[in-house]
């Protein structure tokens, strides 16, 4: 099993970063890479699991996580996923720049989940050209499978190119509040399966099912590597959540013919 290694950064690398509608983790940024100390829970490992995930999934663009020690407290690590020239803009921000308000409280507005994507999808493409649909859809399945109860349109977005009027999804990223890794919300002293039941979703619906199936579920991913992969992790219970969900999805997202 790899050393966790551990990274000693100065107050001058922390950095205020808001929009998280659970907490904000102590950020950190230097040398082209971030570090998020654990908030509530087990955040770092949750972030590592899901990219892990991600790496044998039909899902192209994402952050790659490292389980880590930042300044003596457990947390993770990850590259800077922004190039020369490009900046990221959330949904949240698109819209406030455009229309104005929350974006999350205007779709509340709509009568269903598929006016609340249309919506969404509707006013990103006329913006900017660009149809989200699609990633959209891998990221709600993603959500369901991982148990991802902060997923909200300030870590939703595309990056822009302003010079050469280029947009383009964003990669997935900021995963940390899932499988099950806050201590508040899911107790060890709760049963998982109780626990799993009690997760709530968001932006589209709160059944996290339900909005997946909205759009599709369009997430695949190789079992038979991804099980590879996990087979040298260390028992937690991220890792046991994780392996009742790849079960219980198994017959909508399995593919193992996905190649990296």
């Amino acid at each position: 099993m790899e050393k966790i290694k551990e990274y000693r950064l100065s107050p001058e690398a922390l950095v205020m970063v808001a929009g998280s509608s659970i907490g904000t983790q102590k950020n950190f940024y230097e040398a082209g890479y971030w570090y998020k100390q654990n908030n509530v829970g087990y955040e770092g490992t949750a972030e590592y699991l899901v990219s892990k995930i991600l790496s044998c999934s039909n899902i192209e663009e994402y952050v790659e996580y490292e389980k880590c020690k930042i300044n003596g407290h457990d947390g993770c690590r990850s590259a800077n996923f922004i190039k020369e020239g490009e900046s990221y803009i959330s949904l949240q921000r698109l819209y406030d720049t455009y229309h104005g308000g929350q974006l999350s409280e205007k779709i509340r507005l709509c009568d269903n989940i598929p006016d609340r994507i249309k919506y969404v999808v509707d006013f990103v493409l006329d913006i900017t050209g660009l149809d989200i649909t699609e990633q959209l859809g891998k990221v709600a399945t993603l959500d369901m499978l991982i148990l991802n109860t902060d997923r909200h349109f300030n870590n939703i977005g595309i990056l822009a190119d302003p010079v050469k009027n280029i947009f383009k999804n964003a990669p997935v990223f900021d995963n940390g509040n899932s499988l099950l890794s806050n201590y508040s919300l899911f107790p060890f002293d709760t049963a998982i399966e109780n626990n799993i039941e009690n997760a709530v979703g968001q932006p589209f619906s709160s059944n996290l099912e339900i909005q997946a199936k909205a759009f599709g579920f369009g997430l695949k991913i190789n079992y038979e590597k991804l099980y590879k992969l996990l087979e040298n992790e260390p028992e937690s219970r991220a890792l046991r959540t994780l392996l009742i969900q790849l079960d219980k999805y198994k017959d909508i997202i399995m593919d193992n013919s996905i190649e990296r």
